[in-house]
């Protein structure tokens, strides 16, 4: 049957009924849905925080391993990049309320079959491993649904500002996901994590379903016409076409491709924050450092989601990047906990608002026909940055730079002249790498006037 539009009358196309809705949408009632929307995710994500905590510590407790616990971040990652295809095509082609629900329906079955395994004490690491690629698995599923249903029903003025919102609420997140999760399990065990876990994604459901069922068909999607066929032939359809729209939009391939580089760089950087503040000092450094960085990410949310960057979002971007990028070459050369508190906030404060005008820039340019793919797309870009990461940047700088740095080590005596010799030396080096490597990529693209007007050159999505 033909998808009946918000006055109760049969509309022609997707087109009509997203014209329809947005007459008749109030921004009252935008907000509203948005806030629904914006608490919802937020509950998902404080809850596969406080999970992925938890899961950490327990499985290096009983293993005494690392690289146990790599292979369940690792597990994840991969898990989100096979269903990117799946992923985008769920949200072009169905109804993004059933989507999101049955996302969340399977979220809330894992968990009670982990909860359960818990309490019967039958639980392994090697569950864990496919708990972490089903979560994930899930997350990615479900995250180009929502982007795309956000983008319908809210104006392209306020996508920055909805980056910058996403952005405070993940910032708070990492602030007290970690203490609460660490609270729980010392006092209750994993069981009260994963049963905290499993109150907020019931919670979440249950927001979410409602924020979109509000929005209208608009932001529903999912219309008979898009529903015909084969789902896989869809599936490659939808893929193909986001694929189709870098290949016709050159600038918007290079944003790509120079996001995931810049990632990278600061990826391999932060993965070795922790490594190398503890090889020269305690704990506490280590946790001052970690917490001044989170305020400047919460800082630079906070400045996206306030209104004041409105144009030129692309040069925000680059001008953002090149401090990042100064910022993580500066902490790699200094050894002070106060350098390092200033360069962690520098780096998150312009890496949250970078992250925020990027995500404005996709939604806003990105065709609506083909939007899911393509934040798809970009989630398995990111997920294959981590795996890199993952793979290549520990034996680098465990392997390599590390003895090498040591005393008398290949690169002590040159070099090491310049950065210090001893622990965390060569992942200090590392760092300087990562920073030099990123700004000169920055420094790059802000000499391309093309790329730096890329807001201007690249065509606005057709508002339908």
């Amino acid at each position: 049957m033909p998808e009946v539009s918000v006055e109760g009358q049969l509309p022609s196309s997707n087109e009509e009924v997203r014209k329809q809705f947005r007459q008749a949408a109030s921004p009252a009632v935008a907000r509203l849905t948005f806030g629904l929307l914006w608490v919802s995710e937020t509950a998902f994500d404080l809850g596969s925080t406080l999970v992925s905590f938890a899961v950490g510590v327990w499985i290096f407790s009983h293993t005494g391993s690392a690289q146990d616990y790599s292979l369940s971040v690792l597990a994840a990652a991969l898990a989100s990049m096979l269903v990117t295809p799946v992923a985008g095509a769920l949200a072009d082609r169905y109804d993004r309320r059933w989507v999101v629900l049955g996302c969340d329906v399977a979220a809330i079955l894992c968990t009670a079959a982990v909860l359960l395994s818990l309490l019967a004490d039958r639980m392994s690491v090697t569950a864990f491993y496919l708990y972490a690629a089903a979560a994930a698995a899930i997350g990615a599923l479900r995250r180009p649904a929502i982007r795309v249903a956000v983008s319908n029903f809210i104006a392209k003025d306020r996508f920055a500002q909805v980056g910058g919102l996403t952005g405070i609420s993940r910032s708070i997140v990492q602030v007290g996901a970690p203490a609460a999760s660490g609270f729980l399990m010392a006092y209750f065990g994993l069981q009260a994590v994963m049963a905290v876990q499993f109150c907020l994604l019931a919670a979440g459901a249950l927001l979410v379903f409602g924020a979109l069922t509000r929005a209208g068909g608009a932001a529903r999607g999912g219309s008979a016409a898009l529903a015909q066929g084969s789902f896989w032939a869809s599936a490659r359809t939808s893929f193909s076409g986001a694929l189709d729209y870098l290949k016709e939009q050159p600038l918007m391939r290079s944003l790509l491709l120079y996001g995931a580089l810049v990632q990278c760089l600061m990826v391999l950087a932060t993965t070795m924050l922790t490594p190398m503040v503890l090889s020269t000092h305690a704990t506490e450094a280590l946790g001052t450092v970690m917490s001044v960085g989170i305020v400047g990410g919460l800082a630079g949310s906070m400045l996206v989601a306030s209104s004041v960057i409105k144009r030129d979002l692309m040069l925000w971007i680059l001008v953002c990047d090149a401090v990042q990028s100064a910022a993580v070459l500066g902490a790699g050369l200094s050894t002070s906990v106060a350098v390092w508190c200033a360069c962690a906030f520098a780096c998150l404060f312009c890496g949250s608002t970078s992250v925020a005008c990027s995500y404005a820039l996709w939604m806003r340019k990105a065709p609506l026909a083909h939007q899911g793919s393509v934040f798809a797309l970009l989630a398995a870009s990111n997920m294959l940055v981590m795996c890199l990461v993952l793979l290549a940047g520990g034996y680098l700088a465990d392997a390599v730079l590390e003895p090498a740095f040591a005393a008398g080590g290949a690169l002590s005596a040159s070099i090491g002249g310049w950065f210090g010799s001893g622990k965390g030396r060569g992942i200090g080096f590392l760092f300087f790498l990562c920073g030099l490597c990123g700004l000169a990529l920055t420094l790059l693209a802000l000499a391309s006037s093309r790329l730096r007007r890329l807001d201007v050159l690249v065509p606005e999505r057709a508002e339908d």
